[in-house]
């Protein structure tokens, strides 16, 4: 029951007892009243008649006396006269039926008149006495006491009906307060934190009202500070002050991830460039002209990443940076080689620097990061010793490479997987930390080259998002999953693109198949990638508004893979987010990985965000993750990749 209730049906009650007690006081002592009014006015009657009956019961005049008692009996209001001799033998008797007029039964009967009879002696000079009985009739009583009850109620219910809409004005403007608490402490729940202006002028509420406004600010800044210090850590370990890029510590850690992850990794390149003469030209020119130097060059390498997805980008020391981009093609790789080297042209053109060189390193099964950068290091030697700015890569490094489709190739490839729906399902388990229940099955989808061997979506993905088939191949796999949650219990988490969300097709075979889903549309679960969702926040919001009254959760994929602000989680009603496998794996043995789960779990429960490990594969990283307040884990040590 609401407060409001609870507090009108206090003030309802009580102003019923205090009615009831009033009524119950005034009507008795009305009663006492009119009962001792008209038995004093009986005993009067009585009294009177009884003298003036003395003279005529000494003549024994029965016709005086009967006259005597009509003109007492008419002129007053009495139920019954006798006159009786000493012997008992009835002189005289006047009767009037009781009949009350205008007066309810109930009333009568809830409120008895119990009217005592009024006696008197008539003395005559002889031994003969007789006696003089007069009972009053009620119905004068009642009709007093009816009408003084009536009057009485009329008045406490005018009264009383100003004075409860009075109180229900008042209640209503005090709740208004505490209903304004109420949606500022739902809002701190859904990481807001408003601070309510209009302080309430009853003193205790403006109490709580400056205590809660309080609460929200301080809850606000803790987030804040916890976030910062987060961010501030994480730039400390993993980002180049200078150019913001990423360091060399980064690098390894992410490109270590990529090139271990079955699941998102087929190949790729690495191109390792170098700034010719930078340490002469910072002599020269002092090191701040060296910094605007190398922060051009980071904004020409981030203006390329653009158009490469996944890729890993760092200064690696002094003018050198890498850039490695997976699941690329070599002719791509030569092409975007030849774009790094006219982009250093230019930056070495406008500060008249010297020419700059870029060596690559195609990935090949079973490399190592250093193996892989000791390669790219090699080209970059070999290119410098041409001379002129230019690129190069090891001869014997194109045949080794994996085979890796071009554009054309791709474009036929998802042109025939839609056609004919050729797409495949596999899903891989979250549980969860506390219980060990699964949270939920990611879906992984997969589809067969010319070949018919399965591809990743990791793989395909990327370019089917720049040539713009993400939305379809996204739309087969909500139609097929949707057929596979009507004979399953289990909920189903789907990695959607940006092309997605905001494509009208497909947020319109969405719909339908969540209102068709009906209750079921609850097992259906939407992630994003972190970097889609930094990028596209408002996209993601309108997103998740549109649906989350289906009773749909979202979540956040590979949160923390770069050095986007934590604030964002703030303005996003996601449900959970999923922490990079680069922070996961080896956590055991790395302090500033552990530090970093950690941080990113405390920000986010205190979103009420829960947060999954993905890519854990030993026993010691699930035990030291466990100690890490992460809520769910997924990965190889849970189980593999497997269909339905």
């Amino acid at each position: 029951m609401t407060l409001r209730r609870q507090l009108l049906l206090t003030i309802l009650l009580l102003f019923f007892l205090m009615f009831a007690g009033v009524s119950m006081i005034s009507v008795n002592n009305t009663r006492h009243y009119l009962v001792n009014q008209m038995h004093t006015s009986a005993q009067d009657a009585a009294t009177s008649l009884a003298l003036s009956l003395s003279s005529a019961l000494n003549e024994n005049d029965l016709k005086t006396m009967n006259a005597m008692v009509d003109t007492v009996f008419n002129r007053g209001y009495f139920r019954e006269i006798t006159v009786e001799s000493a012997d008992g033998k009835m002189l005289v008797q006047r009767t009037f039926p009781v009949q009350v007029n205008g007066v309810p039964r109930w009333f009568i009967d809830l409120i008895p008149l119990n009217m005592p009879n009024a006696e008197a002696y008539v003395m005559p000079s002889t031994l003969h006495t007789a006696v003089v009985v007069i009972s009053s009739h009620p119905g004068l009583a009642y009709q007093q006491l009816w009408r003084n009850s009536t009057d009485q109620l009329t008045w406490i219910s005018l009264v009383g009906s100003g004075f409860l809409i009075l109180g229900f004005i008042v209640l209503h403007f005090m709740l208004d307060v505490l209903r304004s608490v109420e949606d500022q402490a739902n809002a701190i729940c859904n990481r807001e934190y408003p601070v309510q202006q209009k302080l309430p002028w009853t003193t205790d509420l403006r109490r709580v009202v400056e205590v809660m406004n309080r609460m929200s600010i301080r809850v606000k800044q803790m987030f804040l500070e916890q976030a910062a210090l987060t961010e501030k850590l994480r730039a400390e370990t993993y980002m180049d002050r200078v150019t913001g890029l990423g360091n060399r510590n980064y690098f390894n850690t992410q490109v270590d991830y990529q090139i271990h992850d079955p699941e998102k990794f087929y190949g790729g390149t690495l191109f390792l460039l170098l700034l010719d003469r930078f340490k002469e030209y910072n002599n020269l020119h002092g090191f701040e002209a060296g910094d605007e130097i190398l922060v051009s060059t980071a904004g020409v390498l981030r203006e390329i990443e653009k158009d490469a997805p996944g890729s890993v980008i760092s200064r690696m020391s002094g003018a050198s940076f890498a850039l490695f981009v997976p699941n690329i093609d070599p002719d791509a790789s030569e092409s975007m080689a030849q774009r790094l080297v006219d982009a250093l042209h230019r930056v070495a053109e406008v500060s008249t620097l010297g020419i700059g060189h870029v060596g690559l390193a195609l990935y090949r099964k079973g490399m190592s990061v250093g193996k892989l950068l000791a390669e790219a290091d090699m080209a970059l030697r070999t290119a410098q010793s041409k001379g002129e700015a230019g690129w190069h890569r090891l001869d014997d490094a194109l045949t080794k490479a994996p085979r890796i489709h071009g554009a054309d190739d791709w474009r036929n490839l998802f042109k025939k997987v839609i056609e004919e729906k050729s797409i495949m399902l596999q899903f891989q388990t979250a549980i969860s930390t506390a219980t060990g229940q699964m949270l939920h099955r990611e879906v992984l989808l997969r589809i067969p080259d010319e070949t018919g061997e399965l591809l990743n979506a990791g793989v395909f993905m990327p370019m089917a998002e720049n040539l713009g088939f993400s939305a379809q191949l996204d739309r087969l796999v909500v139609v097929a999953l949707s057929k596979l949650i009507a004979d399953s219990k289990d909920r189903f988490a789907i990695n959607l693109s940006m092309n997605s969300i905001s494509d009208h097709n497909f947020i319109a075979t969405l719909e339908a198949i969540l209102r068709a889903l009906d209750t079921r549309a609850n097992q259906m679960m939407f992630e994003f990638q972190e970097y889609d969702v930094v990028n596209h926040v408002e996209t993601v919001q309108n997103f998740i508004s549109r649906f989350q009254a289906h009773g749909c959760e979202f979540g956040i994929d590979h949160c923390g893979r770069g050095f986007a602000s934590f604030g964002y989680l703030r303005d996003l009603k996601i449900h959970y987010l999923k922490l990079d496998g680069s922070y996961i794996r080896e956590v055991d043995n790395n302090k500033g990985h552990q530090f970093m789960v950690q941080s990113i779990a405390k920000i986010a429960h205190e979103l009420d965000i829960r947060v999954i490990a993905e890519a854990v594969e030993t026993n010691a990283e699930r035990d030291i993750l466990m100690s890490l307040y992460v809520d769910g884990l997924k990965g190889y040590l849970i189980g593999k990749p497997e269909s339905l």
